[in-house]
């Protein structure tokens, strides 16, 4: 992008143009460091943005990206109970099995908007998907590596927003 594009967009939101590439330099450093520290770990960096997303859906303070990361991490474990049900319902009702599990999903994670703070979705169903992009079936094992790689990325997505709000507020 030209740097006439990266000043128009600046000011669009409002942001001298050194601001704003020195944001896009802290959420890259910080990505590239919690990708490292992932893999390190032996953690799927996939899962691991997941987590950073869940814990920015919405979120407006660290408390609430708090509150999206521990919707995350229940989403995971609703995709397990999920599985099992699948797993369970599939010799009853075959190619049914899989709708009538993600129709129940669908009326749970909806349903827990209602929840005070524990209540955005889009946390929950990226919580799920973590679940069912790893490919694998419910384990101890899975939940672990899962749940820590989204934990990773949730203090990830944390450490940037707060670098790049004091940055904002110098700037």
């Amino acid at each position: 992008m030209s740097k006439i594009g990266t000043s128009v967009q600046a000011a669009a939101m409002n942001i001298p143009p050194g601001t704003f590439h020195g944001i896009t330099l802290i959420g890259a450093v910080v990505a590239a460091v919690t990708t490292f520290l992932t893999l390190a770990a032996a953690l799927p960096a996939w899962a691991m943005f997941l987590g950073w997303v869940g814990f920015n859906a919405s979120a407006q303070t660290t408390r609430e990206g708090v509150a999206n990361l521990a919707a995350f991490l229940l989403g995971i474990v609703f995709g397990a109970a999920t599985g099992l049900l699948i797993a369970w319902l599939t010799p009853r009702f075959g190619d049914l099995s899989t709708p009538l599990a993600v129709f129940g999903d669908v009326v749970l994670v909806l349903s827990l908007r209602a929840l005070p703070r524990i209540n955005n979705p889009l946390a929950y169903f990226l919580g799920l998907i973590s679940f069912f992009a790893a490919g694998q079936p419910p384990s101890l094992r899975l939940l672990a590596a899962l749940a820590a790689a989204g934990v990773l990325g949730a203090i990830g997505a944390g450490i940037a927003n707060v670098l790049q709000g004091r940055l904002a507020r110098a700037g």
